[in-house]
């Protein structure tokens, strides 16, 4: 892969604009004093990736920053991309992207978005929807797609780390979803495991956990079969209790008719059968009968109703027949007369049975006859053991007979371990990788690269120049031992500290290129591997001893002959290194390029850029 940064760019407020420039297969260094925005380099290209908050300063940098942008160089091709500046530690969602090469001297502006440029980015590394980890955590879920972020752990040497002690040798681990995410990806991003090997293991996953299923299906049938392969022969006496079979047949024949036995079938026949049709027309009529009867019950109580109206008029004859001098009035004679004439219609339809109600009774007693004659008639058919009180019931029963003839049928037949011998073969011709085995390569592959390392370099190390490397796989750290001893040793300094982090990063970069893995970008950016050389007294009093200097020179000289290493092996490698020494140190190095020097009023953001609006 040949990808590189070409340029950092940021577009300020005033309309002015600061550009620097990198250069591929180099060591590319900007040096300066403190407080000259060198630290600020790293910060911006970690936002311009999607970083979810800002470090970049706010004081002069990012106040005055209206944009930040980087030109990539991928396989020959250049695009920009940018990011709007934050506002203090509000983050900007507006991007821009274009591969418009006479677009460069032009200021971005928001045409595009997270997402859409994340996917570009995945595109060019390979990151698809098969890159996932493969278990998950509190932040991760399993099988979860990975995020470029965390290949680019890989891409920073930070100050924070390069003094650091603690066995820490990546950035970001004090975030607890970049602590969790590292052991996930480590084995995808140095090319331990790889995508194929991961559908596959995917793949065996999927077909196990429905293996399991089965297993676990299987399981609770047996424990149901076990107890029910005791009472054979309670079904088939239910069976032929319920006249589901012939009580004739012996026990083989009746359980080859329980077994296969078939509802559908079976409902069909007994719903075409002679006596089926008279449990039916039986069960019919004694419908009718209920629904009748329900309705004279009805009438009645209409009728009780009319003596309840009556007893509440009665006292209307009273009145007509007292003394008329008492109530001298037409409107009430006339209102008594017209009461008296409904009491009289009251009587006569208690009395009487209406034409709807004799039609009832002579229905009711003729399908009572008729439920008789059918009564005689299912006599006459062979009796069953059981009654029913509809023919439902009785196929309710057969389901359950067959339902349990079936599981014991299950069992007995080697049908059931059709599926799981399918799944177990389908497992056993998937073919993967044993990565256990390549993990363990892997880890003495990076102590002999480390090995090398160390004898370029072997002077700086001191006493430890004849100690042997070792890689702790689990911890992702590297460590020193003496020869033949198994006790890792404290290393002590913070400069053996800062040549263990450059051995550890440039052996992960060596083995990702020989597993030819395409998650990680081939540049690393370092920010001031000088630091353990330097006091905390003022710029103009720092000075290097010649140990320290010797040591910086050895520092620069292991970079340089990597840069040269990938040279000679035809592959590509990018390095930022932001420094603090002077450039004069390292100025002889074949492979080294000096960017820019912070010094002298020199620095990232310069007068001119701060300032009014300039547009």
């Amino acid at each position: 892969m040949n990808y590189y940064i070409s340029k950092l760019i940021i577009w300020f407020k005033n309309g002015t604009s600061r550009e620097l420039e990198f250069l591929p297969n180099k060591v590319n260094v900007i040096t300066g004093r403190s407080n000259t925005g060198k630290t600020a380099i790293l910060d911006i290209i970690d936002y311009c990736f999607f970083a979810s908050k800002s470090k970049i300063s706010q004081d002069t940098i990012n106040e005055n920053a209206a944009w930040y942008s980087l030109v990539i160089n991928n396989d020959g091709n250049k695009f920009t991309f940018a990011r709007r500046a934050p506002k203090y530690s509000y983050v900007s969602d507006d991007y821009y992207l274009t591969n418009k090469l006479d677009t460069f001297d032009k200021r971005p502006y928001h045409n595009s978005d997270k997402n859409t440029i994340k996917s570009f980015f995945d595109s060019i590394f390979n990151i698809n929807s098969d890159t996932k980890v493969e278990y998950g955590g509190k932040f991760h879920t399993k099988k979860s797609k990975i995020s470029l972020r965390y290949f680019q752990m890989f891409n920073t040497i930070s100050g924070n780390i390069i003094e650091n002690d603690s066995g820490i040798f990546f950035d970001k681990q004090n975030e607890d979803r970049y602590r969790e995410a590292l052991p996930r990806v480590f084995d995808l991003a140095v090319g331990i495991e790889n995508i194929e090997n991961l559908v596959k293991k995917d793949l065996i996953d999927r077909l196990s956990a429905k293996l399991k299923r089965i297993e676990r299906k299987n399981s609770r049938i047996e424990t149901k079969y076990s107890t029910f392969s005791e009472e054979q022969n309670n079904i088939i006496s239910l069976a032929k209790k319920h006249a589901i079979i012939s009580p004739e047949l012996n026990f083989e024949n009746a359980w080859k008719e329980v077994s296969n036995v078939n509802i559908d079938s079976v409902i069909n026949s007994e719903q075409g059968s002679s006596r089926d049709k008279l449990e039916k027309e039986y069960f019919a009529t004694l419908n009718k009968i209920k629904k009748l009867n329900k309705f004279n019950d009805q009438y009645q109580s209409y009728k009780k109703s009319l003596n309840i109206i009556e007893d509440k008029i009665k006292p209307i004859e009273y009145l007509r027949k007292i003394d008329h001098e008492i109530i001298k009035t037409s409107i009430f004679d006339e209102i008594t007369s017209e009461l008296t004439k409904q009491i009289s219609k009251i009587k006569l339809e208690k009395r009487k049975n209406t034409p709807l109600s004799v039609q009832v009774k002579d229905k009711v007693s003729e399908l009572e006859k008729k439920l008789n004659n059918l009564r005689e008639k299912l006599e006459e058919y062979p009796e069953e053991e059981f009654n029913y009180s509809s023919s439902n019931e009785k196929f309710y029963y057969l389901g359950q007979i067959a339902a349990q003839a079936k599981i014991y049928n299950y069992f007995e037949s080697e049908d059931r371990y059709e599926d799981i011998k399918d799944l177990e073969n389908q497992i056993d011709n998937i073919s993967i990788e044993d990565t256990t085995n390549k993990r363990e390569s892997t880890s003495r592959a990076i102590e002999e690269i480390v090995a090398g390392y160390m004898k370029i370099v072997s002077l700086s190390l001191e006493n430890y120049k004849d100690y042997s490397p070792f890689f702790d796989y689990k911890n992702k750290t590297l460590g020193l031992r003496k020869p033949k001893s198994v006790h890792i040793e404290n290393v002590g300094s913070s400069s053996n500290q800062m040549f263990l982090h450059m051995f550890f990063t440039l052996a992960m970069h060596d083995i990702i290129e020989q597993n030819d893995s395409p998650f990680v970008a081939p540049y690393l950016i370092i920010d001031q591997p000088s630091r353990p050389y330097y006091g905390d007294e003022p710029e103009e009093e720092k000075k290097l001893s010649s140990s320290d200097q010797s040591k910086i020179i050895d520092a620069f000289k292991l970079l340089d002959s990597f840069i040269e290493s990938r040279l000679e092996t035809k592959s590509n490698f990018q390095m930022i290194v932001l420094e603090h020494i002077p450039e004069n140190i390292i100025s002889n190095f074949e492979n080294v390029h000096i960017v820019d020097i912070f010094r002298d009023g020199n620095a990232l953001v310069k007068p001119h850029n701060i300032g009014l609006l300039a547009i």
